[in-house]
């Protein structure tokens, strides 16, 4: 403190303080203090803060560049424009596309965030991903993916789980998957729903999950596993672990995250359930093709998610061919749980929402079912094939479910869009996958709006400028078939 005291008398400080105590708007300042009551300093106090708020706002505007889009006013403090975004979602980014084109910037989530729609969101949708990163944006950013998976998962993820999906999933090889995933709903309705009694659903988000995860592990893991019910509830149970963490996450500053994560929801417990079920499989399997190729004989694996990973090879650092660990393909099945049981479930939901507000459609679905399957018999690519009106409603089930703003991108560098705008590096790019999918958010935004004749018969997995619920371009999701 003496120090401190000393240091405020050195000549230089006392002199500054002397002048800036002898200044006459500091004089005004005191005396309009001292003769104010208390609801007059606060309201000043107010106004000034607001006032600081906007001219830093304006200085920082005035220092960026020129060809950055146009920036929405009316951002609130603090919030920004997340409350107009939560509140009046269609209304205010219809109103939004109107006033300043194809592309803006808004306060969102706590950051400025660029927004996208028509010729800019397809490019956007269409950039490569070391241009608009989604991993970073997504999964990094807002789901934390890299607090619970290490790099080489994120790694498989990105770039080998596509490719096992495209090709042992490929919309040609799904009908032989039929049946396993008949049988997984069967399975599923056994377990989840009363025989004798109305099933009462208080978390209609876990349950549907868990129909999901019934009907997913038998082509992901195979046949191994499709009774196992530790597997089965991790992977039902392993979206809302996560999802449940985001809110706080956006909440905390990113440099406290480290010091909340141990109290936060944990996922570790899933990584467990993925190393004591699925790699006692991975190590069976391994040690059959083993014996089969030292017999020379086909060893006739089922093709499944699983099998693909244990099969798949790639080129090591040092140029040699190897595979994956068995923890490694462990953790890649769980990462994979998650991208097929969270979206499957939610627009799942959204089916059921739209045919139990709406009676008449429910009527047209029944009727389908009962002219189309009329006994027990199994479904098969021909019975869906025939089954219009379900194909339909999905269809337009995936077109209204579409978040407002989604498929946050990163910039990874400047991105300069088609009409000279540019993202700057280090910001988050959505897409306004209403106006793609409508032109316009407010368009069949309501129950009573839904016509599942919109679609007109056009397959529910096939995607076009117009139906984008599945990406665009070289990024489409893997999960469309």
């Amino acid at each position: 403190m003496n120090n401190l005291t000393e240091f405020v008398k050195s000549t230089p400080i006392q002199a500054a303080i002397d002048l800036v105590q002898r200044a006459p708007a500091i004089q005004k300042l005191v005396d309009v203090y001292s003769h104010s009551s208390r609801n007059e300093v606060a309201v000043m106090s107010a106004i000034s803060f607001f006032t600081l708020y906007r001219l830093i706002g304006f200085l920082k505007s005035a220092t960026e560049k020129r060809n950055l889009p146009p920036k929405v006013p009316f951002s609130l403090p603090i919030v920004g424009h997340t409350l107009f975004v939560m509140l009046w979602p269609n209304q205010f980014l219809d109103w939004c596309n109107d006033k300043y084109g194809e592309i803006y910037r808004l306060d969102y989530l706590g950051k400025t965030v660029t927004v996208t729609n028509g010729k800019c969101a397809e490019q956007s949708l269409k950039a490569d991903s070391s241009e608009l990163s989604i991993e970073h944006g997504i999964l990094r950013e807002v789901l934390h993916f890299h607090y619970v998976f290490d790099r080489k998962t994120m790694d498989i993820g990105f770039h080998v789980n596509p490719i096992i999906i495209k090709n042992i999933l490929a919309s040609h090889k799904m009908p032989r998957y039929i049946p396993d995933i008949q049988r997984g709903l069967e399975r599923a309705v056994e377990k989840k729903l009363s025989q004798d009694k109305p099933t009462i659903v208080t978390e209609p988000s876990l349950f549907l999950q868990h129909f999901v995860a019934y009907m997913s592990i038998p082509t992901l893991l195979g046949k191994e596993l499709v009774e196992n019910p530790e597997v089965i509830k991790t992977f039902a149970e392993f979206t809302g672990d996560i999802s449940n963490n985001v809110g706080i996450f956006l909440a905390v500053p990113t440099c406290l995250h480290r010091f909340i994560l141990p109290y936060l929801q944990s996922v570790r417990k899933h990584h467990q359930v993925m190393y004591k079920y699925v790699v006692p499989v991975i190590l069976a399997r391994r040690e059959k093709m083993k014996q089969a190729e030292e017999a020379g004989e086909d060893a006739n694996m089922d093709v499944n998610f699983l099998q693909g990973l244990i099969e798949h090879r790639y080129t090591s650092k040092d140029g040699t061919a190897e595979t994956f660990t068995n923890n490694e393909i462990a953790n890649a099945v769980l990462l994979i749980a998650f991208a097929s049981v969270h979206t499957t479930s939610m627009n799942l939901s959204f089916c059921l929402y739209y045919l139990l507000n709406r009676p008449d459609l429910m009527e047209q679905m029944v009727e389908e079912i009962q002219r189309v399957i009329p006994d027990d018999r199994p479904i098969d690519e021909k019975v869906l094939s025939e089954m219009k009106f379900l194909n339909n409603l999905i269809r337009e089930v995936l077109k209204q479910g579409a978040d407002k703003l989604a498929f946050a991108k990163k910039a990874m560098q400047d991105f300069v869009f088609h009409n000279g705008y540019i993202a700057p590096e280090g910001q988050s790019v959505y897409t306004n996958l209403r106006q793609l999918n409508f032109g316009n958010n407010v368009t069949r935004a309501q129950p009573e709006d839904m016509d599942p004749r919109m679609s007109m018969d056009k397959t529910a997995t096939t995607p076009s400028k117009d139906f984008v619920p599945f990406g665009m371009g070289k990024h489409l999701c893997p999960g469309k078939i």
